[in-house]
Parts: structure tokens; C-alpha cells; sequence
């Protein structure tokens, strides 16, 4: 039979973790939506599959922060380190879980660069050596898919994109501001192409800002963003900074300084009807106010 003290002991054990999800874990998700998909926590189905980092307190998607934690272990929002989170949380029963995740071990950042054999990395130096510096526009060449001469190509423009950054250079509009709203209107198809042709790019800018071979996370999230931005018809010209800067706050938190110029980039090459290859060759580029 139990004894008293244990039962006491689990009694008070039970009621320490319910004020622990009352006080902590609860204000953490209510009223809140995850930063990287931006999806609402609706209700109690939805707090199941909610996570909430432990060392910060900043919640997500348990399928969002799990993809994101097979990059990198610091948190998409604080840049907290972390390895555990809570999760499945119940409110009719008001029980929580834990879950830690495997250790893995520690090194340094991993740049475009690092991807590379030590071959190309050879010829991307003897690249760099003789040439000048990367100008606002540029031919990058056509050399065979799959060769060394691809790689070094792939990453030279991955500098000349961060270069524009650095730079604080913004392209010059090809096209008409109003073309896709037009296309798009109900149109699950057009999104679909538009999807299509615009992730890969988002995808280059990302990796030429961050330094990450693989920001398919936040890929999802700018693509999603540009997508809700025509349906809603709240794309803005470029000087209406107070409407964008609320509009593209969920991205700020990734991009920090970069945000603004990264979505004139991206309304630029989206609106121009080219292909990324030939985007590249014409655009032209001035300096920002």
C-alpha cells in the first residue's frame, strides 16, 4: 500500500508542474502564432503539437522548431542556444512533456563555402585571384552542369548578392509594380508557378545573407509572406516603410537590418517576367537613400 509521504510527494509534484504550465508555458502560447510558419495556436488541439524552447520561452510549431533544430540548435527569434522544449501540452488533463534532444557535436558554422570539395575550393581561389572586384552587374557564364567551373560560378553569385547588400545597393524596378497582382487573384495554379520560380531565388538571397547552406525554413516563410502580400493586395511602394516594416515583422526577425532591402529584391525580381540566369545579366542597381 502507498505511504502517505508518497502520496503527499506526488500530490505536490502534480500540482507544482500544473502551476508551471498555468504561469509559464500557457503565456507563452496563448494569443501567440509560430514565427516561422506564422499558423495561430488556435486552441487546445493546436497546443499538442506546440513547442516551447526551455531556456527562452519563445514558442513554435513542434514540426517547425524539429525541422529547425536539425540545422542549427539556437532559437530562430533570441539566437538562445538550446537542446530540449516543451511539448504536448494537454490542457484538460494539464499535463506537459519535455523532450531533449540527441546531443550532436559542436562546430563551427557552416558557410557555402564549407560545401565545397577542397578541389573547387582551390579553383574558386585562383577565381578570385584574377579577377576584380564584383561589380553591380554581371555575366556569370554557362559552364556544364555538375562541373567544378558550376560550383565557383554558384558561389561567385552568392558574393555578388551579399555584395549588394554590404553595399546598401537597391535594383531598379524592371517592370510594372502592378503585374502580379493582376495573375494571381484566386488563382491556386498561378500561385503554384509563382512559388515555383521564386523560392530558388529567395532561396540564393538567403544563403548570400545568412551564410547558410540551408535556410529552407525561412525560405517557406519570405515565400508565404511575398504570396499573402498579393492576395491581400498590401504590396506597397518601397518608401512606405511604416506599412511594410509591420507587414514584414515576422521576417525582420530573421534578416534584422537586411529585411527591407531583401523584399525590394525580391518584388523586383518577381515582378519582371525573367528567368534568374537573365535577371542577373540586366538588372542595374543604385545606390539607396
Amino acid at each position: 500500500m502507498e505511504s502517505s509521504s508518497s502520496i503527499a510527494s506526488r500530490r505536490s509534484k502534480r500540482q507544482s508542474q500544473e502551476k508551471f504550465l498555468s504561469k509559464v508555458i500557457l503565456p507563452a502560447i496563448r494569443g501567440q502564432s509560430c514565427p516561422v510558419c506564422l499558423k495561430d495556436f488556435g486552441g487546445e488541439e493546436d497546443y499538442r503539437r506546440v513547442a516551447v524552447i526551455r531556456v527562452c520561452l519563445h514558442a513554435y510549431c513542434l514540426d517547425c522548431i524539429r525541422k529547425w533544430s536539425d540545422i542549427k540548435r539556437k532559437c530562430p527569434l533570441c539566437n538562445s542556444e538550446f537542446n530540449s522544449w516543451f511539448c504536448r501540452i494537454i490542457l484538460s488533463t494539464r499535463n506537459f512533456s519535455t523532450e531533449k534532444l540527441p546531443v550532436v557535436r559542436e562546430s563551427r558554422r557552416v558557410t557555402p563555402l564549407d560545401i565545397l570539395s577542397s578541389r573547387q575550393r582551390a579553383g574558386l581561389n585562383v577565381a578570385n585571384r584574377r579577377s576584380r572586384p564584383l561589380p553591380c552587374r554581371r555575366r556569370f557564364g554557362q559552364p556544364m552542369p555538375g562541373s567544378v567551373g558550376s560550383d565557383v560560378i554558384a558561389q561567385r553569385k552568392l558574393q555578388w548578392r551579399a555584395s549588394i547588400y554590404n553595399q546598401r545597393l537597391h535594383a531598379v524596378p524592371i517592370s510594372s509594380r502592378n503585374c502580379l497582382k493582376q495573375i494571381i487573384s484566386r488563382n491556386g495554379c498561378m500561385k503554384q508557378r509563382i512559388l515555383h520560380r521564386i523560392e530558388p531565388w529567395i532561396q540564393r538571397e538567403l544563403q548570400a545573407i545568412l551564410e547558410d547552406p540551408d535556410p529552407s525554413v525561412i525560405v517557406h516563410l519570405a515565400s508565404s509572406l511575398f504570396i499573402a502580400s498579393l492576395e491581400r493586395r498590401s504590396d506597397v511602394q518601397s518608401d512606405q516603410l511604416g506599412v511594410e516594416d509591420h507587414f514584414l515583422e515576422p521576417l525582420r526577425r530573421f534578416l534584422h537590418g537586411w529585411t527591407n532591402t531583401f523584399w525590394h529584391e525580391l518584388r523586383c525580381f518577381a515582378e519582371s517576367s525573367l528567368t534568374m540566369e537573365t535577371y542577373d545579366m540586366v538588372v542595374e542597381y543604385k545606390r539607396s537613400d
